[in-house]
C-alpha cells in the first residue's frame, strides 16, 4: 500500500481513480484478512471437537486387547458418517472366570443420544457379565435395564421411539461336555 502510494505520490497520479484502487484494495485486503481468521478460528475448533470426541469414543468403546483369556481379538470402528469419530455403534469383551463374554450391537439413530444410549448398554452389560451365570439371565438383565432408561422422557420432555440390536456371545475356555 504505502509503495502504491507512494509511486502515485512520484507520478503526480493522485486522482480520484487512483484513491479509488487504493480504496478498494484496502477493503479486499481486510476482507481477504478478516476470512482467513475466521477459517483459523473454524479449524481450531473443528480440532477441538475432534479431540472431545476421541476422548469420548475411549470412554465408550474402550480398546480390546489383543488378547483375552485364550481368544485373539482385533476390533476396528469405522464410522458411517465422514467426520464423525463415534456414533451407536458399540461392542465390548468382558472376561469371566468361565470364559469370555462379547457383545456387539447398533443403537439405533445418532449423534449424542445414540452414544448415550450405547453407554448405557456397555455400562450394563460390563457391570452384569461378571454377575449373570446363564446368558439368559444376562441377556434380560441388559433387556430390562435398556427398556428402563429409554423409557425414561427425552430432551423434549417426552420418552422417544428407540431400541438397540446386539449380539451375545459367551465363549467359554474349555468345550462344554455334551
Amino acid at each position: 500500500m504505502a509503495a502504491q502510494v507512494g509511486a502515485g505520490v512520484a507520478l503526480g497520479i493522485l486522482d480520484m481513480a487512483f484513491l479509488a484502487q487504493v480504496l478498494a484494495l484496502v477493503a479486499v485486503t481486510v476482507l481477504v484478512t478478516g476470512l482467513c481468521y475466521l477459517r483459523a478460528r473454524r479449524i481450531q475448533e473443528l480440532a477441538q471437537v475432534r479431540t472431545v470426541s476421541e476422548v469420548a469414543q475411549r470412554a465408550v468403546l474402550r480398546p480390546l486387547p489383543h488378547r483375552i483369556g485364550p481368544l485373539q481379538v482385533a476390533s476396528a470402528y469405522l464410522a458411517a458418517e465422514e467426520n464423525a469419530l463415534i456414533g451407536g455403534d458399540l461392542y465390548a469383551a468382558v472376561r469371566t472366570p468361565s470364559g469370555t463374554r462379547l457383545i456387539i450391537g447398533d443403537v439405533m439413530g445418532k449423534g449424542l443420544t445414540a452414544i448415550g444410549d450405547a453407554a448405557l448398554l456397555l455400562g450394563a452389560f460390563r457391570e452384569a457379565a461378571h454377575r449373570r451365570a446363564e446368558l439368559p439371565e444376562l441377556m434380560a438383565h441388559l433387556e430390562q435395564s435398556v427398556c428402563v432408561n429409554l423409557a425414561q422422557p427425552a430432551e423434549g420432555g417426552e420418552a422417544g421411539e428407540g431400541f438397540i440390536t446386539a449380539a451375545v456371545l459367551d465363549v467359554p475356555d474349555k468345550n462344554p461336555k455334551v
